[in-house]
C-alpha cells in the first residue's frame, strides 16, 4: 500500500501517453520527435523537428503554434517546475512532404528561440492522421547561460520611494508667498525685456532638425551618460531600443515599438528594405535582448560597436539632405 501511494498523478500520466505513443507503431504510423540540439547557449536558435512516415493515401492534418510553444523547465534533481515557460518561435513554421514506394513521409520545422536557462522539455505535440489524433515524443535539452563581455553581474534598477505629505495649494502659498511674489516679478521683467530685445532684433527662423538628426543626437546623448559605469547597462540598451524602434517606425510610417522579431522582419519586408539592412536591425534588437531579458553582460567596447552599427544604419536609411 505505501508503495502504492508513493506514484504520483503526474507519473500516471505520463505513463499512459507514453503507452499511446506505443500503440502508434500498431497501425503503421511512425512518430518522431527531436532537436538538432542538446546542449544551446542562452539566446542561440534550436530547431525542433517532426516527422511522420504513414502508408500512402493517408491523411495528415497538423496545427502548428503561431508566435509561442508551450514548455516546462526542470529543476535540479529532476523535478517539473508547476510554471509553464513559453519559446518563442522565429519566422513561420515550416513542413514539407516525400514520397517513397508506398509510404509517404511528413517533415515539420520549428525554430526556436529559448530565454530561459536549465533543462528545457517540450511537451508531446498533436497530429490528426485519418481523424485520429496521435502524439510525438515529449523532447528535451539544456540551456546554458553565457556573457558577452565582462563577467560583472548585471542586477535590476531598484528603485526607492518616499511618502510626502499632501499639502493643498493655498498651505504652499501662504508658508512660500515671498517666491510667489519673487516668481511674478521675475516674470515679468523677462517679459518686458523680451519684448524689448524683439523689438530691436528680429527673430531668425530656427531649423528643425531632422528625423535623422534628432535620431543621431539622442544615441550620441545617451552614449555620453554611460550609463553602464553606474550600474545601470540594463537601463541603457532598453533606451537604445526605443531609440532604434521609433527611428524606423517614423522613416517607414510603421508602427514597430511593440511588435516582436518576426513581425518586425515581415513588416519590414513589405517597404522594400534590403535584407542585410534588416538583419543589422534586428541584431541591434537582439543584442538589447540579451541584456534586458537574459541578463547578459558586455564591455564598454561592445556597447559603443553596437551604438556605431545603429548610427550607421540610420545613415543608410535615411534620404540624402541638401
Amino acid at each position: 500500500m505505501l508503495a502504492c501511494k508513493n506514484i504520483s498523478f503526474t507519473s500516471i500520466i505520463h505513463s499512459i501517453l507514453s503507452a499511446v505513443f506505443v500503440l502508434n507503431y500498431s497501425f503503421g504510423q511512425e512518430l518522431a520527435a527531436s532537436v538538432n540540439r542538446a546542449n544551446i547557449q542562452l539566446g542561440e536558435p534550436i530547431v525542433l523537428n517532426l516527422s511522420v512516415s504513414v502508408p500512402k493515401n493517408t491523411k495528415i492534418s497538423f496545427n502548428p503554434y503561431d508566435k509561442e510553444l508551450p514548455a516546462l523547465q526542470q529543476k535540479e534533481g529532476g523535478q517539473v517546475n508547476d510554471n509553464k515557460i513559453s519559446l518563442e518561435i522565429e519566422g513561420e513554421f515550416k513542413d514539407s512532404t516525400s514520397q517513397e514506394k508506398n509510404k509517404v513521409t511528413w517533415i515539420g520545422h520549428y525554430t526556436l528561440m529559448v530565454w530561459d536557462t536549465g533543462k528545457i522539455t517540450i511537451p508531446m505535440q498533436q497530429i490528426i492522421i485519418n481523424d485520429s489524433t496521435y502524439l510525438f515524443n515529449a523532447v528535451a535539452f539544456t540551456v546554458s547561460s553565457k556573457t558577452i563581455g565582462a563577467k560583472d553581474e548585471l542586477f535590476d534598477i531598484e528603485e526607492s520611494f518616499i511618502d510626502v505629505p499632501q499639502k493643498t495649494f493655498i498651505q504652499y502659498l501662504e508658508e512660500y508667498w515671498y517666491v510667489a511674489v519673487g516668481c511674478v516679478l521675475l516674470l515679468a521683467f523677462a517679459t518686458f525685456y523680451i519684448y524689448k530685445k524683439r523689438k530691436k532684433h528680429p527673430v531668425k527662423p530656427q531649423k528643425i532638425m531632422s528625423l535623422k538628426e534628432r535620431t543621431l543626437f539622442a544615441i550620441e546623448a545617451l552614449d555620453n551618460e554611460k550609463m553602464w559605469e553606474k550600474g545601470k547597462l540594463k537601463q541603457h540598451y532598453t533606451e537604445l531600443s526605443h531609440i532604434m524602434r521609433s527611428y524606423m517606425s517614423g522613416r517607414f510610417g510603421l508602427n514597430l515599438l511593440e511588435t516582436t522579431t518576426f513581425e518586425t522582419k515581415k513588416l519590414l519586408k513589405q517597404v522594400d528594405l534590403q535584407d542585410d539592412t534588416i538583419e543589422t536591425y534586428l541584431l541591434l534588437l537582439r543584442q538589447a535582448d540579451m541584456v534586458k531579458f537574459a541578463k547578459s553582460t558586455t564591455d564598454e567596447y561592445t556597447i559603443l560597436k553596437i551604438s556605431m552599427m545603429a548610427k550607421q544604419l540610420i545613415a543608410e536609411t535615411s534620404p540624402l539632405e541638401v
